[in-house]
């Protein structure tokens, strides 16, 4: 889990414009597809190498992950990618305002769960 963590801190800008690159239509599909597989892998179990052999293991994840990144922000056509990169840029600044209304959301709604399961049991 450390891993994925410092990965998502040094990465954070390249994977918060392949995340708004996704959402647009004029992404191609190819793109979603290699940017899903590649954050599939990152938080898979399930490695090329294993990372119990010592510096090997997480040898893979120190180089495929930020190679697919760099190879999914060159085949962003130029104007998705610009875009993407001002919408990444406006939610990294705004950040942490929205994932604590996010938080609050969550929080809300597991409360509404709780309150409704409480009373359908009562």
């Amino acid at each position: 889990m450390r891993r994925i963590v410092s990965f998502l801190k040094f990465f954070r800008r390249d994977l918060a414009v392949l995340l708004m690159a996704a959402k647009q239509p004029e992404t191609p599909g190819r793109v979603r597809v290699l940017f899903l597989l590649a954050v599939l892998y990152l938080l898979s179990p399930i490695d090329l190498i294993p990372d119990t052999i010592p510096v090997v293991g997480v040898l893979d994840d120190a180089v495929l992950v930020p190679s697919a990144v760099c190879a999914l922000l060159r085949l962003l056509p130029p104007a998705v990618r610009q875009r993407s990169e001002y919408e990444a840029d406006l939610l990294l600044r705004h950040g942490g305002a929205i994932l604590a209304v996010a938080g609050l959301l969550v929080l809300l709604w597991l409360a509404l769960i709780v309150w409704g399961i409480c009373h359908l049991f009562a």
